[in-house]
């Protein structure tokens, strides 16, 4: 995760989402709150004096609504400026004008190498929040997204903040022409590309020195600058209007009241500087240098980790992170992170995350870099070993199937979450106790609370720094070498986190340079471009699923090369086949992948017979289909008696089974249903139970108690033709 991140105190307005770590302070008393609230609570630097820049935004923002135009401001300026602070201010001060949603993407153009967070990401986030299911039908692309999430917001108030943006295509996806949206984006520089959306250009310069001044007496009183006028003014002049600089200086005569002005003045006189800010800034200051001081005032252990924070990619981080920097003593890396969170050169977040701002991050680097290479080449491996450990950890415990890395069986060198902890065997749930659980879904997201984290939320947090991770690995970084398998093993580890929730830019440049590292490989070869194929197939691009799919059983026959992934690449040829409607050629590489899948995994039959009943069934063999249905499910079965229950797939077996047999025997059909609905319902898989319930009307099984249900449930989750169906069934049953 890449970018600058927020807080916002107190009680808020509408719909927020947060993807990203979006930096800066406010403190704003709101109104009992009506929505989701998905922005995580930080602290860091303090908005201070920025009256004029604030009312030029309200004057625009007057324009905009007036006129009924939507508005794109552009903020720009150094970095520590406060560009963020500033926007989120104005945003939430003007809350009740964006009453129906309120975003804010961090686009990655900070420092670091991460990439930032994508426009996937944020519908996803923004659909859940307002009850939209994204497993319904059309919303399996991002383009199906984009477009319901334009739908969503069409002439409601919304604005969306992008943080720190690169490229003009990180915004145009989120221009409107419509009135009532309002884009606000920072960046260093007016951003290319845009002038044809005529953008509102606001520049933020360095705050006055009487600006500067006031921030540093509210946070150390008035009685030393009284004491040390001469040094105070000094100081002043050294925080060259950054409030970054100027709130961690602040910060530290605030934690140190022994600490004399001058002292503290002396000392940064006497240090570096950031030099690209100085130029941005046209100073003659030494902004680094309060960096400086907290740097050599640190212990060993605190500045060890502060220099391999500079190693790594991005600025945000988990505290099993800081742990990878001492091996073998997780202890000594808690104490070192707690260090730099009592000096406030890392923040925390409530879900554990924590995060560098822009100019600590920078210092970090250039304090790294001032070592011996040799000292970042260790870093660097342990972060690397961090995130492919912690991949394979999370991997095992989401997804049940063969694999070709060695590593699922070796010991991880270093602290890693408890994903297991995570991870609870769902009961059965009640229908109506699930139903009044999806009416307040929002209020169960803003809920979430801190702790471990569970697989998934794992690697979303982390996706940005494993890509920067796969990405040097390829290559000369810093003095380390290559490291060949690192980018394959990480794919493998990826793809069922992927396959569940989608990032398929993120999944198809981690899986391209995957196969370039796992040439020379076949097993590893053959396994990346059965996920490509498959990742091809989930997005209808059937033709380029074909070419992956078949270069993957090329490379599965070769010499040596596990037979089972023969067998995986024949099972989504057959897959494909019957996608393409060709019985034959289905049915076929179904039948030839069957000895050679692994037989030891009950749930690997299941799924295989499942295939066939579905193949069947296009065949118009009903019967035959049945069969199928039945075997794959009592595989199913048997796999839930030592694994944990896919509920899911069996509710899907059921209903198939239900279809078959609901002409000749609708009671059995009905019994079948009932039992999927339990199945779908416990997975909370909300699309699925309400075709159900739909169905189960349609069987003449109380159709109008159904159908309601049904119509409700299509509702919640923003299947809007699902939901008129439904309702035309009822208006002619009335």
């Amino acid at each position: 995760m890449s970018g600058t991140y927020n807080t916002s105190h107190g009680h808020n307005q509408g719909v927020h989402i947060q993807a990203g770590v979006v930096h800066a302070s406010m403190d704003l008393h709101q109104r009992a709150a009506k929505a989701i609230r998905i922005v995580p609570q930080r602290e860091t630097t303090l908005f201070q004096n920025r009256t004029d820049e604030l009312a030029g935004l309200d004057a625009h923002l007057d324009h905009a609504l007036e006129s009924e135009q939507s508005l794109l401001l552009n903020l720009v300026g150094p970095p520590g400026i406060g560009k963020t602070t500033t926007a989120l201010t104005w945003i939430l001060r003007n809350r009740r004008r964006f009453g129906h949603a309120q975003l804010a993407v961090a686009c990655g153009g900070d420092p670091g190498e991460g990439q930032g967070r994508g426009i996937e990401e944020l519908c996803d986030q923004y659909l859940h929040a307002v009850g939209v299911d994204t497993d319904a039908p059309g919303l399996g692309t991002l383009q199906g997204k984009l477009n319901r999430f334009h739908r969503e917001i069409a002439e409601q108030p919304v604005v969306v903040l992008l943080d720190d943006v690169r490229t003009a295509a990180q915004v145009q996806p989120f221009l409107s022409d419509l009135a009532g949206m309002v884009v606000v984006v920072t960046s260093r520089e007016p951003v290319p590309g845009l002038a044809q959306r005529r953008p509102v250009v606001a520049p933020l310069g360095p705050l006055g020195d009487e600006a500067v001044e006031e921030l540093l007496r509210d946070l150390i009183g008035d009685e030393r600058p009284v004491r040390e006028p001469e040094a105070f003014t000094r100081l002043v002049r050294l925080c060259a209007g950054v409030p970054l600089l100027a709130g961690h200086t602040g910060g530290l005569l605030s934690d140190e009241p022994a600490l004399a002005i001058a002292d503290l003045v002396a000392r940064m006189e006497d240090t570096g500087r950031l030099a690209h800010l100085e130029e941005a800034a046209r100073t003659a200051t030494r902004p680094a240098a309060v960096f400086d001081v907290f740097y050599r005032e640190l212990d060993p252990d605190a500045r060890l980790l502060y220099r391999a924070l500079g190693v790594h990619p991005t600025r945000d981080f988990d505290r099993w992170l800081a742990r990878a920097v001492f091996p073998g003593d997780a202890d000594q890396g808690d104490k070192a992170l707690d260090v730099l969170l009592r000096r406030s050169l890392v923040k925390v977040d409530w879900a554990g995350r924590y995060v560098m701002e822009d100019l600590t991050y920078e210092h970090a680097r250039l304090v790294a870099e001032g070592e011996e290479p040799a000292e970042r080449r260790e870093v660097h491996r342990r972060f690397a070993d961090y995130y492919l450990f912690g991949a394979v950890a999370a991997d095992k415990v989401r997804t049940d199937r063969w694999r070709v890395s060695d590593l699922y069986r070796a010991e991880a060198p270093c602290s890693l979450p408890d994903f297991a902890a995570t991870k609870r065997e769902a009961g059965s749930v009640d229908l109506d106790a699930w139903l009044e659980h999806r009416r307040h879904v929002r209020e169960r997201s803003a809920r979430q609370t801190p702790g471990v984290p569970s697989p998934d939320e794992w690697f979303e947090a982390n996706m940005d720094a494993i890509l920067a991770f796969v990405q040097r690995s390829g290559r000369v970084w810093q003095g380390t070498r290559p490291e060949p398998g690192y980018a394959w093993r990480m794919a493998e580890a990826t793809n069922g986190y992927f396959t569940a929730n989608g990032r398929v830019d993120e999944r198809l440049t981690l899986l391209a340079l995957a196969e370039r590292d796992a040439e020379g490989n076949d097993d590893a070869l053959a396994r990346v471009l059965a996920q490509r194929g498959e990742a091809m197939l989930g997005q209808g691009r059937l033709t380029e699923a074909r070419t992956c799919l078949e270069r993957s059983l090329a490379a599965a026959r070769g010499d040596g090369a596990d037979p089972r992934g023969q067998g995986a690449a024949l099972e989504w040829l057959g897959i494909l086949g019957r996608r393409e409607g060709d019985v034959g050629a289905a049915r076929a590489h179904l039948e030839e992948s069957l000895p050679l899948l692994d037989h030891t995994r009950p749930k690997a039959l299941g799924l295989h017979h499942m295939h066939m009943g579905d193949v069947a069934l296009l065949a118009e063999e009903p019967q035959r289909a049945l069969e199928y249905y039945r075997t794959s499910l009592s595989f199913f079965r048997e796999h839930a008696a030592s694994r944990r229950r896919d509920h899911a797939n069996e509710g899907k077996l059921l209903v198939n089974q239900a279809r078959v047999i609901a002409e000749e025997h609708p009671d059995q059909a009905v019994g079948l249903l009932e039992e999927a609905l339990e199945r779908f319902v416990t997975a909370d898989r909300a699309y699925q139970a309400g075709k159900v319930l739909e169905r189960l009307g349609e069987l003449g099984r109380n159709p109008r108690e159904r159908w309601g249900q049904a119509l409700e449930v299509f509702e919640l989750v923003g299947a809007v033709g699902a939901a008129r169906r439904v309702r035309e069934k009822l208006d002619g049953r009335a």
